[in-house]
C-alpha cells in the first residue's frame, strides 16, 4: 500500500522540486498539490493524505494556521521553509519533522524515510487493535451455552441447531438428540450436556429426559406433582415426581 501526501506551497518552483524527490519513490504516491492553505483545507474535508508538505509563509491561510487547525488528525505534518525561527512552534504543533530551505536529496531522503517507517508502525498498530476489537466482539458475542451440536458418522461432519432439538433422551452412558425429522446418538453423558444448554430454553424433567420448552405444544399437570407434556413432534413425556420444583418454576 503507498504512503500517499500532498503538497502545498505557493512557489511553483518549490512544488516541482519536491515532485522531482518523490517521483523515484515509487512506495509514495503525490495526490495532490496546492498553492495554499486553503486549497489543502478544502481538500482535507473529503480526503486524510498520510503526510503534508507544507510550506509556511503563504498567502492567505498559512501554513502554521492549517496546521494548527488539523492537529490532532491522522495526517503527518512536515514543514518544508525557508525561515528557521517558526521551528519551535512547528514542533509544539506535532509537526513530525522541519525541513529548511534549500534542503538537499540526502536530507529529504532520511526525513521520507522516517516518515515511512512511522505509517508502517501506525498501520501495524491499527491492524493489531482492530484484530484484537475483532476478537473482542466474537467473544463478547458468543453464547456460554452450547448453540449447535457437532457430529461425526460414517466419516462425515454434520451438525444440528440447537433451538431445532425437541428433547434429549439417556442412552446407556450417551444421549440420544430427537429433532422432528432424525435421532442422533450423541456422545456426552445427560448430566454433562445439562450445564451446557441455555437454562431459560432446556428444561430436565426425568433423569433421562430434558425437553426444549419452546417446542414444547402444551401441557397439563396429572397428579402427584408429575406432569404430562406434548411437544411439536406430537410425542409426550411424563415427567418424574423429583423435578417437579424446576418444572414449576421453568413453567411458572
Amino acid at each position: 500500500m503507498k504512503m500517499t501526501c500532498i503538497l502545498v506551497d505557493d512557489e511553483p518552483h518549490a512544488r516541482r522540486y519536491l515532485h522531482d524527490l518523490l517521483k523515484n519513490e515509487p512506495e509514495v504516491e503525490v495526490v495532490g498539490d496546492f498553492k495554499n492553505g486553503r486549497e489543502a483545507l478544502d481538500y482535507m474535508t473529503k480526503h486524510t493524505p498520510d503526510v503534508i508538505f507544507l510550506d509556511i509563509h503563504m498567502p492567505g491561510m498559512d501554513g502554521l494556521s492549517l496546521a494548527k487547525i488539523l492537529n490532532g488528525k491522522k495526517s503527518m505534518v512536515i514543514f518544508t521553509t525557508a525561515y528557521d525561527h517558526h521551528a519551535v512552534e512547528a514542533f509544539e504543533l506535532e509537526a513530525f519533522d522541519y525541513l529548511l530551505k534549500p534542503f538537499d536529496k540526502n536530507r529529504f531522503t532520511q526525513v521520507l524515510e522516517r516518515a515511512k517507517e512511522r505509517i508502517a508502525m501506525n498501520s501495524q498498530a491499527d491492524l493489531n487493535l482492530k484484530v484484537k476489537q475483532l476478537f473482542q466482539d466474537f467473544e463478547s458475542n458468543q453464547s456460554p451455552h452450547l448453540t449447535t451440536l457437532e457430529f461425526k458418522e460414517r466419516g462425515l461432519h454434520k451438525s444440528i441447531a440447537v433451538n431445532d432439538i425437541i428433547c434429549f433422551e439417556a442412552s446407556s452412558v450417551y444421549v440420544q438428540v430427537h429433532t422432528a425429522t432424525q435421532s442422533t446418538l450423541y456422545r456426552t453423558s445427560l448430566s454433562l450436556l445439562e450445564q451446557q444448554l441455555p437454562p431459560e430454553q432446556f428444561v430436565r424433567i426425568h433423569r433421562s429426559l430434558i425437553i426444549n420448552k419452546d417446542l414444547v405444544r402444551s401441557f397439563q399437570y396429572l397428579n402427584n406433582n408429575t406432569f404430562k407434556f406434548l411437544m411439536e413432534n406430537d410425542k409426550s413425556f411424563v415427567s418424574s415426581r423429583s423435578y417437579y420444583a424446576q418444572i414449576n418454576q421453568a413453567f411458572a
